[in-house]
């Protein structure tokens, strides 16, 4: 008996830590779409995905950069040592003196005017590469939210859930407290104290681990969003004003196409036909003006060397063309078709995948709008239970364990309801989140 009353008082020390450490954070309420804006603006891995958009936007301006022409500057000063003549047979050497003082200034310019298509199609893949990062934004982004909606619901049913917990405690309190009174009396066994005490230990138990869960789900909930762990998150949801159409099966099935994975697919096959032309340029010949001019001494193509400078300019068109490439970039134009042809495959598999899991999320939020209309009517029934139990309590008809029963009932049922709605509202937003429509 003591060990048990004590085991009890632990458990309530327990669940008073628990509560104080959970009255010490700031409350903040918070709806849904406040929920996904945060994701958007403190999310590290939406932060990480926006950051790949921006790279990719550099790269495209570099792609398009090549566009421009290549200048390049040389200058040099450097020292030159005396010349030796030979014979054709290396024989009588004879030393030549030279100017010491050697100095080059060379400016050249290429501006490419055709490049088989290859700068084209370079800007063309980093475009298609900046547009994919976007997509994969979009992917992660919703990624995170569908994650973090279900621990803010699943978060929303636990603090439903210590309601009922802390509403029962209150109640088994108030019963063992009558039952201490009626054994004192004589009218009641000491074993009926010892049965509600056990009957408080086990709901003090759960009640504890409800609590746990209720601040582990806040603790994610407040890593996902970045912010302060001294924040209590309290989901600004009411699921009995909330109303989900259904816009059947076959609309949501066409709104798959729309999935930003499907669109991935399409731009990476876009891209990869971008790769086939980039092979396919590099088989062809480049075409361009050239222009420079150069600036050298001493002059040493004379003999005697001459201690001066020598300045020359050009200007003309430039072809040049890989021959090797004609019988070296065949293996890697056949692997870049069959890349594509992949892609094909890939997107279709995708596409099973999604309508698999969207005709299974469809079965599960019809079976939750009928849970919610089943629920409604369990509600009313243990709430004619608990108005008839109650006025029969009244008079004095029926003992306060029936009341216990009719309140938990009539609790347990209400719990159940809002359960149902929230599974309503969470494969709702599961629809959207595989249709891409987040």
């Amino acid at each position: 008996m003591r060990l048990r009353k004590l085991a009890v008082l632990l458990l309530l020390a327990g669940n008073s830590i628990m509560a104080c450490r959970m009255s010490a954070q700031k409350p903040l309420r918070m709806t849904i779409d406040e929920l996904f804006r945060r994701v958007e603006q403190s999310n590290v891995e939406v932060k990480a995905a926006q950051k790949d958009v921006n790279i990719s936007r550099q790269l495209e301006k570099t792609a398009k950069a090549k566009r421009l022409p290549d200048i390049d500057l040389e200058a040099g000063v450097n020292y030159l040592g005396d010349a030796t003549i030979l014979e054709r047979d290396f024989s009588k050497p004879t030393r030549s003196p030279m100017p010491h003082l050697g100095n080059t200034l060379s400016l050249s310019l290429y501006q490419p005017l055709y490049a088989g298509g290859e700068i084209s199609a370079g800007i063309e893949k980093t475009r298609f590469q900046t547009q994919i990062a976007s997509t994969d934004l979009k992917i992660v982004t919703d990624d995170i939210k569908i994650e973090v909606l279900e621990c803010y619901l699943n978060l929303l049913k636990n603090r439903n859930l210590l309601n009922v917990y802390d509403e029962n405690i209150k109640l088994t309190k108030e019963l063992i407290s009558e039952m201490k009174a009626r054994s004192e009396q004589g009218v009641a066994l000491s074993n009926d104290v010892t049965r509600y005490e056990l009957n408080l230990s086990n709901l003090t138990y759960d009640r504890s681990t409800v609590a746990n869960a209720v601040e582990h789900l806040n603790y994610s909930l407040l890593v996902y969003l970045g912010m302060d762990e001294d924040v209590m998150i309290e989901p600004d949801l009411d699921p009995n004003k909330v109303s989900m159409p259904d816009l059947g099966l076959n609309h949501w099935k066409q709104e798959v196409e729309m999935s930003p994975k499907l669109k991935k697919f399409d731009l990476a096959y876009s891209q990869a036909k971008t790769q086939e032309k980039l092979v396919r340029s590099q088989m062809l010949p480049s075409i361009g003006i050239t222009a420079g001019n150069n600036l050298e001494g001493p002059i040493t193509i004379c003999i005697p060397v001459m201690d001066n400078n020598l300045n020359s300019w050009w200007f003309g068109v430039k072809l040049s063309m890989n021959l090797s490439s004609l019988y070296k970039n065949n293996s890697s134009l056949k692997a870049a078709k069959m890349e594509t042809a992949k892609l094909v495959d890939n997107r279709q598999a995708e596409k099973e995948i999604l309508d698999r899991k969207m005709d299974q999320v469809y079965k599960y939020y019809t079976e939750a709008c009928e849970q919610v209309e089943t629920q409604k009517k369990n509600v009313e029934l243990a709430n004619e239970n608990y108005r008839i139990v109650s006025r029969r309590y009244s008079a004095d008809l029926s003992l306060l364990t029936d009341m216990l029963d009719a309140s938990t009932a009539k609790l347990d049922a209400e719990v159940r309801l809002v359960n149902a709605r929230v599974n309503v509202v969470f494969y709702y937003y599961q629809l959207k989140y595989i249709s891409g429509n987040f």
